[in-house]
């Protein structure tokens, strides 16, 4: 008998069809084969199993012992094949169970993280969240490994090996308490650079997207402040005559609920996007697939917030 690797797969359907027909001809019209193609299908199991495997009778084909052997493992074999290689079934979030890894900015946390929570909760009640901070230095290797589903922020220069998604596009805009002395005034270039700024940053520079569009036309501010992330800005505003400039969604949240004022800066500024991005290894995965047609759900919605929340 010759080494498994020698055997065409297409043989095993063959004698699954040939138990179950009795008959070559009847087989060969069954799998959509030429009569003779199928006689010589069975000629190369015969020799690769050094058995007749069915012998002709006056009823018909009848398996041998060698055949009936086989026949007790082949229906598994191929079943299990059958479902290796099938479309896997619809993705159910009602019922789905698992945990779901997604590292973010703070700032799109802020945005991003209550509406997808709610949608979560309705849509798959038993489907965990773990949202952890985005820390780009280690992010390539965390979706290599699968330690992250996705990530969102934004990603200038993102390997080639990665797939994205643009959520929403961001733009600037500048931040004070309500009774700011600006609050009276027209911005201008002069305003903005005469008072002192809060500057949300990593780095332990205090030099920022503002800086550099301020430093083109001949301008600069003072960063009078750095903070590690943008929950403590409102605070910071509240009780001093700072400016930040920051994110337009974050600015309309806290001009709402903490009564600050939001104006467009003095200078042009570019904006960004922010993107959704996972790895090769997590993109035909139904949990994960429906997951991320979830977060592009949620950022569309912030653009229309009373369209129909369904995916």
């Amino acid at each position: 008998m010759s080494g498994a690797a020698g055997l065409d797969l297409n043989l095993l359907v063959l004698l699954e069809t040939l138990f179950v027909e009795g008959s070559v001809s009847k087989a060969a019209r069954r799998l959509g084969v030429s009569q003779p193609a199928a006689s010589k299908g069975l000629e190369r199991l015969r020799r690769h199993f050094g058995d007749e495997l069915f012998v002709r009778t006056p009823r018909g084909m009848r398996p041998t012992a060698r055949a009936l052997a086989l026949g007790a493992d082949l229906q598994r074999v191929l079943a299990d094949l059958r479902r290796l290689v099938e479309e896997a079934p619809a993705f159910d979030p009602t019922t789905a169970r698992g945990i779901v890894r997604v590292a973010m900015s703070d700032a799109a946390e802020f945005v991003l993280l209550p509406g997808l929570v709610e949608r979560l909760g309705r849509l798959a009640p038993a489907l965990d969240l773990r949202a952890r901070p985005l820390d780009k230095a280690r992010m390539s290797d965390a979706l290599d490994r699968g330690e992250l589903d996705a990530v969102v922020g934004v990603f200038p220069d993102l390997p080639k090996r990665f797939l994205h998604r643009a959520l929403w596009f961001e733009q600037f805009v500048c931040l004070m308490r309500a009774d700011h002395p600006l609050c009276t005034a027209q911005m201008t270039l002069e305003h903005f650079t005469r008072y002192p700024h809060v500057l949300v940053t990593l780095k332990d520079d205090a030099e920022g997207a503002v800086d550099r569009a301020l430093a083109a036309v001949g301008a600069a501010r003072r960063v009078a402040v750095t903070v590690g992330h943008f929950l403590v800005v409102p605070q910071i505003l509240a009780q001093s005559e700072c400016i930040a400039t920051v994110a337009s969604r974050f600015g309309r949240a806290f001009a709402a609920s903490m009564g600050c004022r939001i104006c467009p800066p003095p200078v042009e500024i570019p904006g960004w996007t922010e993107q959704l991005v996972w790895g090769q290894g997590t993109d035909r995965l139904p949990l994960q697939r429906w997951f991320r047609a979830l977060v592009v759900e949620t950022a569309q919605a912030l653009e229309h917030p009373n369209r129909l929340q369904t995916i």
